[in-house]
């Protein structure tokens, strides 16, 4: 069996196992329903029969009958929420065994990221449909987004990949917490964080009402004046029922005074329950682990004090859940009538800002980056034969088995390919359709992953440190007026003037000068190889131009080449799409004309 079909049917069991859950917690769900609804036949029923005995009954069956009611909301609720993330949890579950059976993908493809003027992302496939970041995305927020697309953009240094790698492969072990992690951040809102964190930063200004000096008095003279009435009316009845009722009116008109206020804050946090209660979830997590890699340890420092992170997000969600309370317009008047619910609330959520505010944003931004590494360990438990790279000082490039992560494995041919041991400009000719493009787009997206700190499609990968320019997808443009030669000449003096700088560099061109007749093409690519030689470039060039290959009798020390071919068997062509040495002898173009009825022979 291969390793790819058991990791699905790992999947399908686990899929099967939370189906079965969620049919259970269905029922139960249902069942509490059922039951607010006799808590509520019942009140009806009990108030109806002890109606002529007055208030000093109605009101203890209705206080006992809220009770009760908000005691099968709340477990309720509990049971639903628990229904929905394991009903969410599934659809990522079927996301994981479509990606390996299809590459699909249920995250961002980081279309936003795509840029014609990047050195490679476009040419590379990193960006988009069916690209690199759409096989490996694994991030909810837009900020996990932005630092996965950050490390597929640029090379890093040897000592921060190697960092990387080592957060990554532990994190690979921690799949099924990794899955719950994920779940709980998928159903929230991509942009909440950011509003989020651009109404703390005007927190003060917010709460500047709460210096008023009714509001305490509101808070705590309220509960102790309206308990102690209604005690009393309960007790004695008589002229204290109508002090109770003249107080309530009273206690209103106070609460009414601040609605404003309050409905503010309340819309802009009330959204943010759940998120606040998922992220803490995460956190907590993310601080019970001991981590080993010394990344995870140096970056979880941000949540270590004297109160976890995750408690102080704990308690902000409680806060905002209970500030929810008011959206039951019953559970809500008499909560405010007796407690002034809402102002004990908002006061409750400005000590907590004013203890934690400044701190909390740090967390989410912890969670962010652990999305991003989940995103990288999913290529390592998704493809256990693929390897980490290693990384030299020196100059180096080193390769068995080579083959592009966006190819099926029943359909990928894979290639072993090193370079030499100084500089050089390695010349690719071959048959159309034999493999030249996608041998340089194989190592190009490989080089990406290894950078990142991911694993490659390779079972040996050493490297140093290139900067990658590519020139492969050249387009016109009608917008900026820009033909496809005059798109070319931009491309190359990109890369002349970056290379030129940057002694690191690793060029990959497709054929270069398609624009252009068959003379300026082979002049331009000639010259342009040149440079490349003179200033120390490594570069792979690939061509149909066989005089390129002639080059090598000019530097014979400094170009290399190697192609693809064909095989013919009864006049009929087979590409074996294996990179050979030498320059290309046989191509294809004759026999795919002949093919449409054109004799090149004639």
């Amino acid at each position: 069996m291969k390793i790819s079909q058991k990791i699905k049917e790992d999947y399908q069991q686990q899929i099967q196992i939370l189906k079965a859950e969620t049919l259970d917690l269905k029922k139960k769900v249902d069942q509490y329903s059922f039951l607010r609804l006799a808590v509520f036949a019942l009140t009806i029923f009990f108030i109806y029969l002890f109606f002529d005995v007055g208030f000093s009954a109605v009101i203890p069956i209705s206080v006992l009958a809220m009770i009760a009611f908000l005691y099968l909301v709340k477990i309720q609720v509990k049971q639903k929420n628990l229904l929905d993330f394991k009903n969410l949890k599934i659809k990522l579950l079927e996301n994981e065994v479509l990606n390996l059976t299809d590459f699909s993908n249920i995250y961002s493809d980081g279309l936003a990221s795509c840029d014609a003027k990047h050195p490679y992302t476009d040419d590379l496939d990193i960006f988009g449909p069916y690209s690199l970041f759409s096989l490996i995305n694994r991030c909810a927020t837009a900020k996990g987004n932005d630092i996965l697309a950050s490390w597929l953009k640029k090379s890093s240094s040897i000592k921060e990949i190697e960092e990387r790698q080592a957060a990554v492969k532990e994190l690979s072990h921690q799949q099924e917490k990794s899955i719950d992690f994920r779940t709980r951040l998928f159903a929230l809102p991509v942009h909440q964080i950011e509003k989020l964190n651009a109404f703390f930063e005007g927190t003060q200004e917010h709460l500047h009402f709460l210096k008023h000096p009714l509001v305490n008095i509101l808070i705590w003279l309220t509960p102790i004046l309206n308990f102690s009435l209604l005690l009393v009316a309960a007790l004695i009845g008589g002229i204290f029922w109508k002090l109770l009722a003249l107080s309530l009116i009273l206690t209103g008109v106070g609460s009414m005074f601040f609605k404003k206020n309050i409905d503010k804050i309340h819309i802009e946090l009330s959204r943010s329950t759940e998120l606040l209660s998922n992220y803490a979830d995460n956190l907590e997590w993310i601080d019970q682990q001991e981590w080993q890699s010394d990344l995870l340890k140096r970056l979880t420092l941000s949540i270590k004090g004297e109160q976890p992170m995750s408690s102080q997000i704990h308690a902000l969600s409680k806060i905002l859940q209970q500030l929810d309370a008011r959206l039951n317009m019953m559970v809500s008047v008499v909560l405010n009538l007796f407690l002034q619910w809402d102002l004990r609330c908002i006061k409750k959520f400005a000590h907590w800002e004013k203890v934690n505010g400044n701190h909390f944003l740090e967390g989410f931004k912890l969670v962010s980056q652990f999305e991003a590494f989940m995103s990288l360990a999913i290529l390592d438990h998704h493809y256990p034969d693929w390897c980490y790279p290693k990384f030299s000082q020196e100059f180096a490039l080193k390769t068995e088995n080579l083959g592009h992560p966006l190819i099926q494995e029943n359909q990928r041919i894979n290639n072993s390919f090193s370079f030499a041991p100084q500089i050089t400009v390695d010349v690719i000719t071959g048959s159309n359709m034999a493999g030249k493009s996608t041998f340089l787009r194989t190592l190009g997206i490989n080089l990406v992953l290894a950078y990142s700190g991911a694993k490659v499609c390779a079972s040996q990968f050493e490297t140093s440190i290139f900067h990658l320019l590519t020139y492969m997808r050249i387009k016109d443009s009608l917008a900026d007026q820009t033909s496809t030669f005059k798109a070319e000449i931009d491309r190359l003096k990109m890369i002349l003037d970056q290379s030129a700088q940057d002694a690191q560099s690793l060029v990959l061109i497709d054929e270069m000068l398609r624009g252009t007749n068959s003379r300026d093409k082979y002049l331009g690519s000639k010259v342009f190889i040149q440079k490349l030689i003179h200033q120390k470039t490594s570069g792979l060039v690939a061509t149909h131009d066989l005089q390129i290959a002639e080059l090598e009798k000019e530097f014979p020390q400094q170009l290399r080449n190697f192609h693809f071919d064909i095989q013919i068997e009864n006049g009929e062509m087979f590409f074996d799409y294996k990179i050979k040495d030498g320059e290309c002898k046989t191509f294809n173009a004759s026999i795919l004309l002949k093919a449409i009825g054109i004799d090149t022979d004639n």
